[in-house]
Order: C-alpha cells, then structure tokens, then sequence
C-alpha cells in the first residue's frame, strides 16, 4: 500500500514518541533527549536515545534508530504497511482506502482484530446469566468476579463450532482463523469445514505489551468427561505470538513494577491473579514454562530486582535456577522466595495475605547462592556428587557470554560451594586460551565504497547544516545508490525553502537507512563552521573521484569498441571525455 508523505508525517506527528516507547523502556530524561537500556540488544549502560522535537530514536550501542513507524516495525516484527495501520488506528488518524488487491497472507491487524472479537465472545459466555457456573467456579477459587472482568477471562462453549460460526459472522475470514489460531480445517473422516481449537474451557486471554489479545490459554473444567483432557490448551505459535517472548499480566503490571522498582516473577496464571488480588499489582507470569531470555528482557527496562516466587516443589526449584544465566546476562538482581513443601503461590498469598508475602520476600535468597544450595542438595557433598555439581556448573556458566563476568562468577560460586576457583578450569569458556588474530576483513567492493562515502557526505551536511548549500554542487556525482532518495530529497527541501528538514524524510522499507538517519540526526555538532567546510571539501572529492573512476571505466570499454570499428571519430570522443574526467572538487568554497 502507498502512503503519500503527508500521511505518513500526519502519522508520526500524531504519535508521542516518548509515551511509545515507554511502553517498553524505562526512559530517563537528559537535557533535550530521553535515555534507557535498549530494547534490542542486552546492555548495561543506556545508549538508547528518544528525541521526541526530532521525533526520532537511535541505540548508538547496536546501531538501531529511526522514528515511529521503524520503532513498531521493529518491535512488533510489522511491515511498514502494518505498522502504519497500527499507528493510524490508535491515534485516530485515517488511511486511504486499501486496494482490492488482497494480500497473499493475512495481515497482522487482521489477526488482532480476530482475536478481540473472540475475547469479547468468551467474556459474553462467561457473563451469560443463564449459566452461571463458571461464576461459581472463579468463587470457589476465591478469585473476585471484578478481577475476572478486568483480565478479561471468559469461557469456550461445549461446541465443536460456535466460535467459528460467530467469528464468520463479523466478517473474519476462514483463514484469518485459522491463521490466528482459533479454529483448525477438519480432515481424516471425509468431511469438510472447521472446528474450535478450545471447547468448553475457562478462557485466559494472553496480551501483548501494547495491551493487544495475541492468544489463549484455555483451562479444563471441574466435570469434564473426558479423562484425558489436557490441564491446560494454549494457543499455538503465529505472527503475532511467540509464547517465549510474553509475560502473562505484563501490560497491566508495567506501571506497578516501574514505581516499585521490582518484579515478583510466578509460573501461573492464578498464581498472578491471586497476588493481584491481595493488591501486589507488579506481578508477571512465565505461563508454566522455563523463562526464556526474552521474557527476562522485558523486565530488565522496568525493574532493578526480580523476585522468583515459584512452587515449593522440586519443579519449582529447577525452574528458578534455570532462570540464573538469564537473569546474570541482563545484570539484574534475582533473589528466589522459597515456599514451604506443597505451597504455590495462589495458595499462599490466601492464607497469609500479601504481609505474609512481604515478609517472606524479605528472607529471599540471592539467586547465585541459592544456585550454588540447590546443587549442593541436589548431588550431595561427595566426590561423585561434587563432581557432578561441577559440571552443572560450568554448563550454567557457560551460557553468560560475557568473559569478564563469567571470571568473577566463576570465583562468587567457587566460594560459595567451598572449592578453589581452579576446579572450575578453562574448558567451559568459549573465548580460546591463546591469542588468534581475527579472519582479515574482505576488502570494500566499489559500491560498497561509494554507499558508505554517500551516507557519510549525507550525515556530514545533516550534523552541520549551512553546508547543504553544496547539495546541488554534488548532483553531477551522485552515484545509481540506496543513498539516492535521501539526496534528491534534501536537495528538494533546500531548493524549495532554502534549508533542510532531514527529520521529515520517510525511509519506508530499509530499516538499516532509517538507523543511519536517526544517528545523523542524534550526533551533536561536531566542527566548528570553518573546519567542518574543510572536512566536506576533502569528502567531496572522494566522491568526484569515485564517479571519475566510474565513468573512465565506462569510457575505456567504448574505446576498445572505437578502437575495433576504426571510426577516428568515436576515438577522438572518447579520448576528449577522458581528458575533461574531473580529478578534484574543483569548486572553491
């Protein structure tokens, strides 16, 4: 889809960039700009800038930037047509009508839309006052009917097809259904159509950051027939959904966690709705499953501290370790809240309420010791035992990439398990002991060269802008480049208004040009006025020798050709142009 570039600055210009990025960083003002951790790469010193006047973003650790549009393309794995649409939607801001052309798949913001409506069914079945037992079933569990609204959970009907048939009903495709995880094609007995992948279930809805359904968690009922049935269904993998890189309850809690500065991590969905409901409102959820370094990204922009509060089960304590390389990559501090034999969360916080849980909070163990307890616990204290704890060990040490880091862990749990940090050894690390120069770089093809001496004259005259004068000088030589669109637009701006305006340039699909421009527009000045003159006449003349070397590769193809034909003509043409190929930036400045 086209958008006019007045749409897309009426996009961006609607959008509080700062407020959106909130969403996922902890931002902290200095001077004019916004800095926290960036949400892209593993960091422990914030090089993520957010100017919200140049309506721009830019990590200068791992290189990413851009403004709006690129932040949610990034983010949330959208095109440039989808994140438009994302944005335009949410801030009132209305799109040309798309073509009817239909894509080859389903669109992102088709499959959000599908899931919205299949949340509003279940919430509808759950509140339906001619069955009210599900009602009953969320009191029997103690938890408060308006905490069930506000999380929006709701149940699946004890029917093959109801929510397909209400799905096709508003107007969401077969394969927007299929595609968003809902319903599955019938096959093996002949017949045709689709069923409901979830059927009589509580319905738990899973959100995204931005507070979008992206799946389901389906729950078995007290009663159900079948012997079999799984405890819990859950929605498959799709575009919008990874279920490794959410935390259940994150979108609600972000606020809470960032005021109190830490997070109480639990396994389950009721174990997070039974804290919330004891008013501890900075609590996410793993969803039942290992976390994953994605989950613990999440929270290393919000909170300084994670609070592992895990069963008190073998499972429980396997699980909290296996979070410790995670939670060590990242630097936060992690401390592991031991629960008595038998108890969960849920089952905790009822019976001693979120004192108790406080209190309990505050006897919890720094998550490397009580790494270095368990293996003790686990293998024992003798030779075989301790050997075995070892490699554990170092297989668990070996997932920190950072070789400092590891050194100093290395030595923390030699300690704490009594040993000489020498038992530890060298094997696990994965740098070589012995010095290896790297692989020599390949050399720069001449396009390459030319790009990079395109965006680096661009960010020259972008950082110092009394220089884009020279713009029109340069077109002679501007090279057939990506760079292209990005100086025939500022050589427009400065044509039209006498100046230019690089933060109103649009780069639509080339996430690596948007990152370079953000950076341009991010880096203070660097020279004064006379020097960085001096700077742009040598860039200058690189250029123009490029596009001579260019053109005189050109000219000695046509004159062998002359050469061959015998035409004294052609020979005399060709031999003028390569006598007048420029060899220096001959303007005087």
């Amino acid at each position: 889809m086209y958008y006019s570039s007045e749409k897309i600055d009426e996009v961006i210009q609607a959008v509080d960039l700062v407020s959106l990025i909130r969403q996922y960083v902890d931002l902290k003002r200095v001077g004019s700009s916004y800095k926290g951790l960036c949400p892209f790469h593993v960091e422990k010193t914030p090089s993520f800038h957010v100017n919200s006047e140049k309506g721009v973003y830019h990590c200068f650790g791992c290189g990413v930037g851009g403004n709006a549009i690129n932040f949610i393309m990034e983010m949330n794995q959208m095109s440039f047509t989808e994140a438009m649409m994302d944005l335009a939607s949410k801030h009132g801001v209305k799109l040309p009508e798309t073509s009817n052309q239909k894509p080859a798949g389903v669109s992102k913001t088709a499959l959000y839309e599908a899931m919205n409506l299949a949340c509003d069914f279940f919430q509808n079945n759950l509140w339906d006052k001619n069955d009210l037992s599900i009602q009953q079933y969320l009191k029997d569990r103690g938890l408060k009917l308006d905490l069930a609204r506000s999380y929006r959970l709701g149940r699946s009907l004890d029917q093959w097809d109801s929510l397909y048939k209400y799905l096709k009903s508003q107007g969401v495709s077969d394969k927007a259904q299929v595609e968003a995880g809902l319903v599955r094609a019938r096959s093996g007995d002949g017949s045709s159509g689709y069923y409901d992948l979830f059927r009589n279930r509580l319905m738990i809805p899973v959100s995204d950051a931005e507070g979008r359904v992206v799946a389901f968690a389906g729950r078995i009922l007290p009663g159900d027939a079948n012997p079999e049935s799984a405890k819990y269904i859950n929605s498959p993998a799709t575009t919008i959904y990874k279920k490794g890189h959410l935390l259940f309850g994150y979108h609600q809690a972000r606020a809470h966690m960032r005021a109190a500065g830490l997070a109480f991590l639990v396994e389950g969905y009721f174990d997070l709705l039974a804290l919330v409901q004891a008013k501890i409102p900075n609590v996410v959820a793993a969803m039942g499953t290992a976390v994953t370094q994605q989950q613990i990204n999440l929270l290393r922009g919000q909170v300084k501290e994670v609070y592992l509060l895990f069963d008190g089960d073998s499972a429980g304590q396997q699980a909290a370790s296996r979070s410790l390389p995670s939670l060590l990559n990242v630097e936060l501090d992690g401390k592991v809240m031991t629960l008595p034999e038998g108890e969960d969360p849920d089952t905790f916080v009822k019976k001693h309420g979120a004192e108790g849980l406080f209190q309990a909070a505050e006897k919890a163990e720094d998550i490397l010791g009580y790494y270095a307890t368990r293996l003790l616990a686990t293998h024992g204290e003798t030779l075989a035992g301790q050997a075995k704890a070892i490699r554990e060990a170092k297989e668990m040490l070996a997932l920190v990439p950072d070789a400092a880091k590891g050194q100093l862990l290395r030595k923390l749990l030699a300690d704490k398990l009594g040993l000489e940090p020498s038992v530890f050894g060298l094997g696990f690390q994965r740098q070589k002991p012995h010095y290896e120069p790297p692989p020599p770089k390949p050399e720069p093809t001449p396009v390459q060269t030319a790009h990079a001496r395109c965006l680096e004259i661009l960010a020259h005259i972008i950082i110092h802008q009394e220089l884009a004068k020279n713009l029109k000088d340069l077109t002679p030589y501007w090279p057939q480049d990506p760079s292209l669109a990005i100086f025939k637009a500022l050589s427009q701006q400065y044509e039209a208004n006498g100046r230019i305006e690089p933060e109103k340039i649009h780069i639509e699909a080339d996430q690596n040009l948007a990152a370079w421009l953000s950076e341009a527009l991010l880096t203070p000045r660097k020279y004064k006025a006379e020097k960085a003159a001096s700077i742009f006449k040598e860039m200058a003349e690189s250029l123009v020798l490029l596009a001579a070397a260019k053109k005189r590769q050109a000219l000695s193809q046509e004159w062998e050709q002359a050469k061959q034909s015998g035409k004294q003509e052609d020979i005399e043409k060709v031999l003028t142009e390569l006598q007048n190929l420029p060899s220096r930036w001959q303007k005087a400045r």
